[in-house]
């Protein structure tokens, strides 16, 4: 759900600039296994994707004016009243939410944070009321935006995703989790009533991007069927990608020497010709080298979207 500078994606520069870092139609995205696998994130959990759409780039700048010492909070989803711009929220209880999450599966949306300077930093929470992501994993020391001394403990300012150069990423898609910035002014310089104000300026770039599941199925020659014990010899000059089931109950055989590969659940290997997959609950896809080395880069070449427990270690 975050990435502080995205990796290669299908093409890019020497220089790497800002815009680069975008999705765009050719990328690819995979989500981590740890994405929960109900009906509401389950599509995305541990699978690979590519946009399949020309991108739409959306602009969102938000200012909020924050009293001195005081905090406030941007909500990224649409869980509850949106946002009214133009009216002002000096105090957290006051922000509505953002919308800044699709309405449909198999749409990205990848948000750049810009911050605009100012004397302000931001506090990451996912979902909103817990520790912040930015933390050390120690529970005598962690992040906490009301105590005067750790309310600094990995704070984003300004300088680290500046508006002109934002590196700092957020992901949403339909039924995620909560993303919530705690804004804390550190500084106001501006007088009401006899309180001190400061604003802050952030700039959201909203990617939106529609994905379509891509497999090594979906490039493969045929994909085996395994309802019941199946064998299957490996045409000459293919391959077959074969996954063990979770029967325990997936061998390869070698027609020459008889040699038997057991593949524990989970366990994948490729297998040429000359071999036999014997299987009844696992999976096998006939394949050419080519494609598999393919799917290995893109595998490889994903952009990697993490489920927040990945990052706090919980």
């Amino acid at each position: 759900m975050i990435t502080d500078l995205s990796p290669l994606l299908h093409k890019t520069t020497p220089l790497v600039r800002s815009d680069e870092l975008q999705l765009q139609k050719g990328s690819w995205v995979k989500f981590s296994q740890f994405w929960p696998t109900d009906t509401k994130t389950g599509w995305a959990s541990g699978n690979t994707f590519v946009v399949s759409q020309d991108n739409i780039l959306v602009d969102y700048p938000v200012s909020v004016n924050i009293a001195d010492q005081d905090y406030a909070i941007l909500d990224l989803t649409n869980q509850t009243n949106p946002i009214v711009p133009g009216v002002p929220h000096p105090t957290a209880a006051q922000m509505g939410t953002l919308q800044m999450y699709p309405t449909n599966q198999c749409v990205l949306y990848q948000i750049s944070v810009g911050m605009k300077r100012g004397k302000y930093f931001v506090q990451l929470q996912i979902p909103r009321g817990t520790v912040p992501i930015y933390q050390l994993g120690s529970s005598a020391i962690t992040p906490n935006i009301t105590d005067p001394v750790y309310r600094y403990l990995g704070a984003k300012y300004p300088k680290d995703s500046p508006v002109d150069s934002p590196t700092w990423f957020l992901y949403s898609i339909l039924n995620a989790p909560q993303i919530v910035l705690l804004v804390f002014m550190d500084g106001g310089d501006t007088e009401a009533s006899g309180v001190l104000y400061g604003k802050a300026t952030i700039d959201f770039k909203v990617n939106k991007t529609t994905l379509s599941q891509i497999t090594l199925g979906s490039m493969a020659v045929i994909n085996i069927p395994v309802p019941s014990k199946t064998q299957v010899n490996i045409p000459s000059g293919q391959v077959a990608v074969v996954t063990g089931g979770p029967g325990g109950d997936t061998s390869l055989i070698n027609n020459s020497n008889q040699q038997t590969v057991r593949l524990a659940a989970g366990q994948s290997s490729v297998v040429s010709s000359g071999w036999i997959v014997n299987t009844a609950s696992g999976s096998a896809v006939l394949t050419t080298m080519d494609d598999v080395r393919k799917w290995r880069t893109i595998q490889e070449r994903a952009l990697y979207i993490p489920y927040y427990t990945e990052l706090t270690g919980s």
